[in-house]
């Protein structure tokens, strides 16, 4: 038994049928009802710029003053007095309403880096609800431009355009002026002075 001899296509007859089929292939694939479905979704990570360098506060050795009202009892002569308590490890005896101890330092900062901010907080260390109210103070040493305000109570923002600024610390605790108050003692602190990176 013998087999027709079929005819082989010619080849622009296979050149025909391989542009038909691609057409075909490009016809579905951009259709809008072609079964090949993509899908994409893109998420940015938000980072924050890296910083390198040194952040480092030194504070020159504080000064601890007692301001007080003297009452002579001889002549009746009230006058104010500052007496100097540097160095003294024990709390205030007495205290009597009106008088203020005062906390003095230096603060001298040390921020090296690019991007670099933080953030310089003094903690006057008084429990809440004593009768003592501190107050804070930053000023900045002659040559030191000012701090701009933190997020918080006596907190600073710097950054490393700050390198090298010298800014004097005062915390001030005031006995109010209330004769219930009359012998209250005080520990000035533990008073506290931190730079820390944000």
């Amino acid at each position: 038994m013998t087999h027709p001899v079929r005819p082989r296509p010619s080849a622009a007859g296979r050149a025909f049928a391989a542009t038909a089929a691609s057409l075909l292939a490009l016809t579905l694939l951009g259709s809008s009802t072609g079964t090949d479905a993509r899908w994409s979704d893109a998420v940015p990570l938000e980072t924050r710029a890296v910083s390198t360098g040194t952040l480092d506060l030194v504070l020159e050795p504080a000064r601890t003053t007692l301001r007080h009202t003297d009452f002579d009892p001889a002549t009746g002569a009230v006058q104010r007095g500052t007496t100097d308590l540097t160095g003294s490890a024990n709390a205030v005896p007495a205290l009597a309403p009106g008088d203020t101890v005062v906390v003095t330092t230096r603060a001298h900062l040390d921020l090296a880096g690019s991007n670099l901010t933080a953030t310089l907080a003094v903690d006057p260390g008084v429990p809440a609800g004593s009768a003592v109210v501190p107050r804070v103070e930053l000023a900045p040493a002659p040559g030191t431009g000012p701090l701009p305000p933190g997020a918080g109570p006596s907190t600073w923002t710097v950054t490393a355009a700050q390198d090298g600024a010298v800014y004097d610390v005062t915390v001030s605790y005031d006995v109010p002026a209330d004769p219930a108050v009359q012998g209250t003692a005080l520990a000035p602190g533990p008073l506290t002075v931190a730079l820390t990176q944000n």
